[in-house]
């Protein structure tokens, strides 16, 4: 009979490989992190932070966010933090009351509002837009409903036309332009159908209405 290997023996040069890669990634958005951190503080936190004492008088609590009724369309906004990679997040309510959202870990998560919020860190900021036209909103709420699962990779392509392959903005920009030609981009949609939407972009628009801001 053979005697068992030792720990650590028996594990072939591919394994290992393996092993190593999946590591990698991990590596690589500490350092990211890091860097993206560094590069906050110092170009955005100290103007964040002045800002976010002039809004303490009109910014209201996260619990009055919880309480108010969405509609469907409805656009939910959280700007750059630690919690969002320093890019800024945005989902969008469906017909089922519930925040649609393209995400690195997803590639497509549909959240009550509760869970969504539970995502961010405290300190970060919330900002409720709703479409001027109301059939506009609810029919981008139908589509993510109907399309969410033909998202297969978060990627930040610049291919407009893609549904598989998608971010955040991007989700929440084809939901309004495919139904009601509505283009919260605020340019017009090139020959290309080439670009990158990024959520400020879509924070902008004049076809957008402000609910509200809150803080967590």
């Amino acid at each position: 009979m053979k005697k068992s290997s030792p720990s650590g023996q028996g594990i072939t040069f591919i394994q290992r490989l393996f092993n190593h890669v999946n590591k990698k990634p991990i590596a690589w958005s500490k350092i990211y992190l890091a860097t993206a951190g560094a590069l906050h503080r110092l170009f955005v936190e100290g103007r964040r932070n002045r800002a976010a004492a002039r809004r303490k008088q009109q910014d209201m609590p996260l619990s009055v966010l919880k309480s108010m009724k969405l509609e469907p369309g409805d656009i939910v906004y959280t700007p750059s933090s630690e919690s969002t990679y320093y890019a800024g997040h945005m989902g969008i309510i469906g017909l089922d009351g519930k925040v649609y959202h393209v995400h690195p870990y997803g590639p497509v998560f549909a959240d009550t509002l509760d869970w969504y919020l539970t995502r961010f860190y405290e300190g970060d900021r919330f900002i409720v837009f709703r479409s001027k036209l109301r059939q506009v909103g609810i029919g981008a709420a139908e589509w993510v409903q109907e399309h969410c699962e033909q998202v297969k990779f978060y990627r930040l392509q610049t291919n407009l036309l893609s549904i598989e392959r998608n971010y955040c903005s991007k989700f929440i920009y084809q939901a309004y332009k495919f139904t009601s030609g509505l283009d919260l981009w605020g340019r017009k949609f090139t020959p290309m159908k080439q670009g990158f939407i990024y959520p400020f972009r879509i924070e902008r628009s004049s076809d957008l209405d402000v609910l509200g801001t809150f803080y967590k």
